[in-house]
């Protein structure tokens, strides 16, 4: 456990953290600068393969940095656990055209990466339905419904991953980017202590995509494949604050 808590950051990030922690506790003063800020840091990449422009190491040293980054600021972990579980989807996704046009916005910290799947995770287990619906045209489809918790949305610069029910066929999980026609974010929730981690709810109206906007074209496979890097990142935040 002690090795966990071993990944260094430096001293401009360790300082940046310790300054506004409270204020991102609190409200989204500083939500925006969160992702630059790791960027900046190197953390972004980590467990990303060198080729594809990361840091290289694996899954396990991005729990290492969210638990460092949590030892500051749960909050910037938080968001921190959402960009990297957001990563993961793209480096596990058979989609590379998806993963060439996303990856180096997210590994940069200009885009922010949402997850979208806790409810799936649910729906994998039997729990839940799944919250989005989706209704076929031409070679694509129009999606319905909505996320009502989904954090990382940082206002107009995100993509979020969802899976999505299909009337007679197989749920997929596709990739929804912020400026899609039919995707509205809500105003920031107002959660105890993480105000500022861009958490919001995501309503979606007839919203189109096409394949090529699909992280998997089944979900049934894709989850349990991804579920965990899931569970696991976000291990790294307890870690942390502990």
């Amino acid at each position: 456990m002690s090795h966990i808590l071993e990944t260094p950051l430096s001293a401009e990030l360790r300082s940046w953290l310790q300054r506004n922690a409270a204020s991102l506790d609190a409200g989204s003063e500083h939500s925006g600068a969160v992702l630059p800020a790791l960027a900046a840091a190197g953390l972004l990449g980590i467990g990303v393969p060198r080729e594809l422009g990361g840091e290289g190491g694996d899954v396990r040293d991005a729990l290492q940095a969210i638990a460092a980054v949590a030892r500051h600021s749960l909050t910037a972990a938080f968001m921190f656990w959402g960009q990297r579980v957001f990563i993961e989807y793209l480096l596990q996704s058979p989609n590379a055209a998806l993963r060439e046009r996303w990856l180096p916005a997210l590994i940069g910290g200009r885009h922010a990466g949402a997850t979208g799947l806790s409810n799936a995770m649910k729906f994998l287990s039997g729990l839940e339905t799944l919250q989005l619906q989706a209704r076929a045209e031409g070679e694509g489809w129009r999606l319905q419904g909505r996320l009502p918790c989904v954090t990382n949305l940082r206002p107009g610069r995100f993509i979020a991953a969802a899976a999505v029910a299909r009337e007679g066929g197989t749920p997929f999980v596709a990739a929804l980017p912020a400026d899609r026609y039919g995707l509205e974010r809500s105003a920031d929730l107002d959660l105890i202590a993480l105000r500022g981690s861009d958490t919001a709810a995501l309503d979606v109206a007839a919203l189109r995509i096409d394949a090529s906007d699909l992280l998997h074209a089944d979900a049934r496979v894709f989850l349990p494949r991804v579920r965990p890097a899931f569970m696991g990142l976000q291990c790294g935040m307890a870690i942390g604050v502990a």
